[in-house]
């Protein structure tokens, strides 16, 4: 019943075959294969979720940045258990992640933060993030404000900007079966190992 090519190849760990899946989803995905959900938790407990950029994946870790002012920024800060979920419809495929995160270093976050665009450095100082906006033009002033104060190229990082790293504790692929029989493989991290387990669909 299975065609074998389809099922998940064999990885001992899951940080290689996740290279394999994004290099593939990078050449085949139509937008954004970068894109992935971020689920957090906020102080009273309550879920909350949202697509982001992953911006690296370094040493078995994935980065994202935001303003850490905003609301996922909160809820990190205050509880660093996140998931984070790949969507690749055009491979049928995802990815769904679990682990901590952690801020990247002031140094990381200079560096990523000043390869952007001026507009996208610009947004970072007059967006307030999550807050209420009572119309477009109030924004739109608050865009013209930082433009007029940052005439140059150089625009410095807002404190509150930053990056996030998370580090995965569980890592599991799903790949679509015919008649929903789709093949999963977890892997979950055990001290230095990853302990690797099929599931049921």
């Amino acid at each position: 019943m299975f065609e074998k090519k389809n099922l998940i190849k064999d990885y001992k760990d899951p940080i290689s075959l996740f290279s394999a899946w994004f290099e593939e989803a990078k050449q085949k995905e139509i937008n954004d294969p970068d894109a992935m959900s971020l689920s957090t938790i906020s102080q009273k407990l309550l879920p909350s979720s949202r697509i982001v950029l992953l911006k690296s994946f370094d040493n078995g870790n994935f980065v994202f940045y935001t303003n850490t002012n905003s609301k996922k920024g909160i809820s990190i800060q205050a509880n660093p258990q996140v998931a984070l979920n790949f969507h690749w419809k055009s491979l049928f495929r995802q990815i769904r992640i679990e682990g901590v995160a952690s801020k990247v270093s002031d140094e990381e976050a200079d560096a990523y933060f000043n390869s952007r665009p001026k507009e996208s450095r610009i947004g970072a100082w007059a967006s307030n993030q999550s807050e209420e906006l009572k119309n477009r033009e109030e924004f739109s002033k608050s865009v013209d404000k930082y433009n007029q104060k940052f005439t140059d190229d150089l625009v410095p990082r807002p404190t509150y900007w930053t990056g996030f790293r998370v580090k995965p504790n569980l890592i599991e692929f799903w790949q679509e079966m015919p008649f929903r029989l789709h093949d999963r493989v977890e892997y979950k991290k055990l001290k230095n190992d990853w302990l690797k387990r099929r599931l049921y669909p």
